[in-house]
């Protein structure tokens, strides 16, 4: 270990000592090349090439180089001033032809930059093959201000990355437009493989014939996604208009593990994504699946999926974990504090459910400081939980459900299983109103019954709150504000009928005002509170002109606090 580590310091070394030599290639007279390959050749660490002419060489790198593109000329690339079109590197639609490769086999990693590159026409369908670019081996990729488009592979259209010392970072680039005839429409990762995306970063209007649109990760893959920032040149940024039967968007297996983060300025997005199984649980946005699986969501919207089956937004089922909510830091581009948000997905079968989300067989969802709105599906609206599935709301706004016309839809929640398989919801400090659904829970079990907690909430909406079909369901409201109680039953504690007084529901602001009954009415006996309300406040803050109920805690997604019009960006 020691002689590796003095070998890989000297190599630092020498890198940095040679920073400032390059070679350029172009057409001009004064270029030192006029080809790719005989100057990555060269010992010179920086490459500078011009956009002069379309480049199609086709090799393995296992050294450590800087591709920089996008010289108009070679004198631009000696003076490092680039033009406005990027370097064209072209696979030419030849069969089973990658059009970069890095796979390097040495015992330290070798980086490869690329600046200012478009990477397209790649096509290699054989087994694990990509189109545009495969990554493998101890090697790592930072592609910058590049594009990555019309390549076609089979794992992985665009980018394939693979192996627990490969790894990908994209700054400022696109990779949109490719297809996968397998898995991966955008990006494949494999075999403990990173990616990471930057805020300008996207992948985009991609697709895949089975799974994975935008991103496909499997086997202890590791993805991390900060993109999501809009421009008026490029669009939206994110995993976006994605295609495949099942994660329109992206789709983790098998240990993987995706982060997604967005700013106090902009979140980032998974948007407009589609799942096309017609015949099981699509995914428009993410498909979560396997021990170890897991998603992290922080200011995160996922909004405009939709599937063709169960679960609009997302499904995540054995065993696979999804956690999202809002950053410590909140945001600044929501006056309303949502900062995270399940918006506008659906289903559009006739007989599929879960227009926010499908949950099953032993999947488990902890979402928080959410605003999940305006989904749609003929059945369950919003969440559904089965077959041994968990779900935990705590501190979310669950509002304007519908089928999907705009019309009245069957259920907005429902935790459901056969016998044996006991599902459950824990529901706490939520806001639910304004919705177009005949019943707000549906719990149904047989034998081993379902188990549903509503605490600390307000329900001030349509229909029954609660509808309960077979034997030994657990059930418990306490502490709740609800629309009617005449359907409530299990174990029923201190419940007001009383309007909770929302601050302005036509403009979609449910805070309270302070008339409001719901105004220190809880204590925190069934549940104790993990996170601070929608707006960041702590919970239990006292008013000290109001008596306490059972104590100062509000029921709902917000806290009360006079100060709010500072707080929210309206000052």
């Amino acid at each position: 270990m020691y002689v590796l580590k003095r070998v890989f310091i000297t190599l630092l070394l020498l890198y940095s000592q040679q920073s400032l030599a390059f070679i350029t290639v172009g057409l001009d007279p004064d270029c030192d090349y006029d080809n790719i390959f005989p100057a990555y050749q060269d010992g010179d660490p920086e490459i500078r090439v011009t956009n002069q002419q379309l480049h199609a060489n086709n090799f393995v790198m296992d050294t450590i180089k800087v591709f920089k593109g996008g010289y108009d000329s070679c004198q631009d690339a000696v003076n490092d001033v680039p033009g406005e079109e990027n370097t064209r590197w072209s696979g030419l639609n030849a069969i089973n032809n990658t059009v970069i490769e890095l796979d390097a086999n040495l015992p330290f990693l070798v980086t490869v930059v690329m600046e200012r590159f478009d990477i397209f026409d790649g096509e290699n369908t054989t087994a694990a093959g990509a189109g545009g670019i495969k990554v493998s081996g101890s090697s790592r990729l930072i592609l910058r201000d590049s594009r990555v488009y019309d390549n076609l592979g089979q794992e992985g259209g665009g980018i394939h990355v693979s192996g627990v010392n490969a790894s990908l970072v994209l700054e400022n680039t696109l990779v949109e437009d490719n297809t996968a005839n397998g898995y991966g429409g955008g990006l494949f990762c494999t075999l403990g493989a990173s990616i990471s995306m930057d805020a300008d970063s996207a992948s985009r209007t991609n697709s895949a014939s089975f799974n994975g649109g935008g991103i496909y990760a499997d086997q202890l893959c590791e993805v991390i996604s900060y993109s999501g920032r809009y421009s008026l040149e490029d669009g939206s940024k994110g995993l976006v208009q994605n295609r495949a039967a099942k994660g329109g968007g992206i789709y983790l297996q098998t240990g993987a593990r995706f982060e997604s983060h967005g700013s106090q300025e902009f979140p980032a997005r998974i948007y407009v994504n589609y799942a096309t199984q017609h015949d099981e649980a699509g995914g428009g946005g993410l498909y979560l699946t396997g021990a170890g699986t897991r998603a992290v969501l922080t200011n995160t919207y996922i909004d405009s999926n939709a599937s063709l089956f169960h679960g609009g937004a997302m499904v995540v089922t054995n065993q696979a974990v999804l956690e999202m909510g809002q950053s410590p830091l909140g945001c600044s581009f929501n006056d309303l504090g949502h900062c995270s948000r399940i918006h506008g997905n659906g289903t559009d079968g006739a007989v599929a459910s879960g227009g926010a989300g499908h949950l099953v067989n032993g999947g488990e969802a902890h979402i928080s400081q959410t605003l999940i709105s305006r989904n749609r599906s003929a059945l369950t609206a919003g969440l559904e939980v089965l077959e041994q599935a968990y779900l935990k709301l705590e501190g979310n706004v669950i509002t304007h459900h519908s089928d999907n016309s705009g019309n009245q839809a069957s259920t907005l929640m429902a935790v459901r299983g056969d016998p044996g398989f006991q599902s459950r919801i824990d529901f706490a400090y939520n806001t639910v109103a304004d919705n177009n659904t005949d019943r707000i829970f549906v719990v149904n079990g047989l034998l081993q019954g379902q188990s549903l907690n509503v605490f600390n909430s307000i329900i001030w909406d349509q229909g029954d709150v609660f509808t309960v079909s077979g034997n030994d369901n657990a059930i418990q409201i306490d502490c709740s504000v609800v629309h009617e109680n005449q359907s409530l039953q299990g174990n029923v504690g201190v419940i007001l009928t009383n309007d909770p007084l929302f601050t302005n529901t036509v403009n979609e602001n449910y805070r309270l005002t302070l008339a409001s009954d719901a105004i220190d009415l809880c204590d925190q006996f069934f549940y104790q509170a993990e996170h601070e309300d929608m707006d960041g406040f702590d919970r239990g803050i006292d008013e000290s002109n109001i008596n306490d109920f059972l104590g100062p805690y509000e029921a709902g997604a917000y806290e009360y606090s006079a100060d709010i019009i500072f707080n929210s960006n309206f000052d």
